[in-house]
């Protein structure tokens, strides 16, 4: 089974914690934590409202220390914090933007690609990769089981996947859209929903 990796929303929203909760009740596995321009007492405010059963699943991109003290599952590298914590025993996964850099930072435990297709939530952010150059980098097993497809990925492109050898794929604006809110919950699970089906 591939698998599908939720991203947030970059901002904090009235209700996220229920949405997350709700999106965990529904069988989402993997929820990166990816809220850039937050601070620590942010996101634990988020954590705390969201079942501890759940940590394992979340993976931070910000304030790695949180990690350790909620015993979160993994941790994602860039540019604000490309460092893994002392001690930190979780999975350890960062954003590749070249087949150069999936070479370079193959050790980690798993990488995203983008962006693979027209961004969704980022205007203007393009597409990076021509077919050939993924099935080339999938026959020579650089793209693998160990690399998550990032950008633009939705219902229309999911399935354009195929023919290459990923492991999953990253979701953002598929699920978000542009400004979600507690109002949306029901059609946020239920796109969700047709997201994981895609397995």
């Amino acid at each position: 089974m591939k698998k599908l990796i939720v991203i947030t929303s970059p901002y904090f929203f009235k209700g996220e914690d229920s949405i997350l909760s709700h999106l965990f009740d529904e069988g989402m596995q993997h929820l990166h934590l990816r809220k850039p321009d937050s601070e620590a007492n942010e996101l634990r405010k988020l954590l705390d409202r969201i079942p501890d059963i759940y940590y394992p699943k979340v993976v931070l991109h910000d304030c790695f220390n949180l990690a350790i003290e909620y015993g979160l599952g993994g941790i994602h590298l860039n540019r604000r914090n490309n460092q893994s914590p002392d001690g930190f025993t979780g999975t350890i996964s960062c954003s590749c933007h070249s087949i150069e850099e999936l070479e370079q930072f193959g050790k980690l435990d798993y990488l995203f690609l983008s962006p693979i297709f027209q961004s969704i939530s980022k205007e203007g952010y393009g597409n990076g990769f021509k077919p050939e150059t993924l099935r080339q980098a999938s026959n020579a097993g650089i793209i693998n089981d160990k690399v998550i497809a990032l950008g633009g990925i939705d219902l229309t492109t999911l399935p354009l996947l195929r023919p290459f050898c990923f492991g999953g794929a990253a979701v953002l604006g598929a699920v978000w859209g542009d400004s979600p809110s507690a109002d949306k919950e029901d059609s946020i699970i239920t796109q969700y929903k047709k997201l994981q089906a895609w397995n």
